[in-house]
């Protein structure tokens, strides 16, 4: 029945998505940070988002420029760790100031398991999986490369419940834009679908540098906040390259 009901959304979606793609260009319907994906779920008809959970009835939506070569973000989870606000402790001791508000410590950086990324207060990060303790450590390093600290980190069983929860079956959006008199206009082009694999699939490919961790503590630079701090969390996130790594292509 569970099998029925995916294949009877992923059909669902195909015919909406055949729809608005013999429209060609539409005009988008929100500015800003993910308008692309945005103006496509406003098409079809969904409002209210619940990041925690996939987008359509069991299928996370992911949209993106047919050109770009930007991470896929795949899910966003708070870490555990010895502070009580993880990613406080992370921005208060790691952080560096921001260059236009320098009252403000910002701390934006990736990091991956093959190599240690420097950041501008000179600390390195690099991730690691610990299968004993069954986590995902964010490990530092000072500037002698020598690890200072490890507790932040991700439990397994908080990691696998959200990728499962969220991106067990993943429907890939692409698009062109175009500007127009000012305004922003896109044409749906392309849609693929994606079964994943495997928990164990996912922690291999984080050891062999495939699956990145992406920290967003930044301040907002205008609007009525701007000066305070913002935080858009943690993120894990992959290659479209790679993709195929993680999931098998879902047909029917």
């Amino acid at each position: 029945m569970i099998e029925e009901k995916l294949n009877e959304t992923i059909n669902e979606l195909k015919e909406k998505f055949k729809k608005l793609k013999k429209i060609g260009y539409i005009e988008s319907t929100s500015k800003g940070r993910g308008n692309i994906g945005l103006t496509f779920e406003k098409l079809l008809g969904k409002e209210n988002d619940n990041f925690q959970v996939s987008d359509y009835e069991g299928v996370e939506i992911k949209t993106k420029h047919g050109f770009s070569k930007t991470y896929i973000t795949l899910f966003s989870l708070v870490p555990s760790g010895s502070g009580f606000f993880e990613t406080k402790r992370l921005r208060e001791k790691f952080g560096y100031k921001d260059i236009d508000f320098p009252n403000v410590k910002v701390l934006n950086k990736s990091a991956w398991a093959k190599y240690k990324n420097k950041l501008k207060s000179g600390y390195k990060i690099s991730q690691e999986v610990d299968y004993k303790n069954e986590k995902i450590n964010l490990c530092v390093y000072d500037k002698n490369d020598s690890l200072i600290d490890k507790d932040t980190f991700w439990y397994f069983s908080d990691v696998k419940q959200a990728l499962f929860r969220k991106m067990n079956v993943l429907a890939l959006i692409k698009a062109w834009p175009k500007r127009t008199n000012g305004k922003t206009y896109y044409r749906y082009y392309d849609i693929k679908f994606y079964k994943l694999k495997s928990f164990n699939t996912f922690l291999d490919l984080i050891n062999k540098g495939q699956i990145r961790i992406d920290i967003q503590l930044g301040v907002f630079k205008s609007g009525p906040k701007k000066g305070q701090e913002h935080d858009h969390g943690i993120t894990f996130g992959i290659k479209e390259c790679d993709l195929l790594n993680l999931y098998d292509e879902y047909d029917i």
